[in-house]
């Protein structure tokens, strides 16, 4: 197994500046956090007028800037808000940016109502599923030939070209999220690395790791070679009181858009610290090796410093 590790996901359709996402990059980084992971959205809802979304890559770049040791990703790219070129070559662009600190994290594709806002094509699963798939190819192949050639049923390129190829060899590692069946045959095909999430038990993991594991036996490849990453959503507070103090404030705001968008969402784990190590223990003993870690929008910082204290060296 991989060193333990973990990161901080940002989801800017919540709200965010870029002075807000960049100050807990650089807390996260100063607290020992290994990762700071973007999600690829254009709104929380269709009601959330005036409410910040930046887009995913262009925020990447610029924390590439603004951080040093932190490794960077989108968690998860929609494979098909991008021609699969396209984002092939911003992939590279920033891998370059960030002295070779990128994590490719690629999903088919859910959130049909971007899709129709946007004017993008919303195909039936399985065809996102096999567009997944043959972006993953085709990345791969603009990354370490001199000229990509691929014909897919949904993807092509003739002759593209990528320079400067990554930093990263032999490729940027691929971080594929996704539970589903299909979605963990292109993970046991193409993956570095696999990300679970959100709002699941460790037994829910621990079938969907059994999954992946018959996959990587029927194609051949090393199940122990794919990083297991669990996203978690974590409430948390360091005594039983203020923890109901916090889940009262939140019953309070459960008409808010924010509120109303996580209620099919709820976290993983609400404890206090040392129930929260024991918890995050369980997914450890699945094989997990790295976790994401999503707090309360606006308590990040907050949230971030208590685990770094409490709950970090119980791990």
């Amino acid at each position: 197994m991989a060193d333990l590790d973990f990161g901080i996901q940002i989801e800017p359709q919540f709200g965010f500046t870029y002075d807000d996402i960049k100050e807990i990059a650089l807390e996260a980084e100063r607290l020992g956090f290994e990762s700071i992971w973007v999600s690829d959205h254009f709104f929380l809802t269709k009601e959330n007028i005036g409410t910040n979304c930046l887009e995913c890559y262009t925020t990447l770049t610029a924390l590439a800037c603004d951080t040093t040791t932190l490794r960077l990703g989108p968690m998860v790219a929609g494979q098909n808000y991008r021609s699969p070129a396209l984002l092939a070559n911003i992939a590279a662009s920033l891998d370059h940016i960030s002295g070779g600190r990128l994590n490719f994290g690629i999903g088919a594709g859910w959130k049909v109502v971007e899709y129709e806002a946007y004017g993008y094509g919303f195909p039936k699963p399985m065809a996102r599923i096999r567009q997944l798939e043959e972006t993953i190819e085709i990345a791969k192949a603009m990354w370490t030939q001199e000229k990509a050639t691929y014909r897919g049923k949904y993807y092509c390129v003739e002759d593209a070209l990528c320079y400067p190829h990554p930093v990263q060899k032999p490729h940027i590692p691929v971080w594929v999220g996704g539970t589903g069946y299909q979605t963990l045959k292109v993970s046991a095909k193409h993956a570095d690395a696999i990300n679970f999430a959100w709002s699941q038990p460790p037994e829910f993991f621990e079938d969907k790791l059994g999954t992946l594991r018959k996959h990587c036996q029927r194609y051949g490849t090393d199940y122990d070679a794919i990083r297991k990453s669990a996203g978690l959503m974590i409430t948390m507070e360091e005594s039983p009181e203020e923890l109901e103090e916090e889940l009262r404030d939140q019953r309070d705001e459960k008409d808010t858009p924010y509120r109303r968008y996580l209620s099919r969402q709820p976290p993983n784990i609400v404890d206090t610290p040392e129930a929260v190590a024991e918890r995050i223990g369980e997914y450890v003993g699945l094989g997990f090796d790295h976790f994401i870690l999503r707090f309360n929008y606006g308590q990040e910082i907050e949230k971030m410093r208590l685990f770094a204290d409490k709950v970090m060296d119980r791990i």
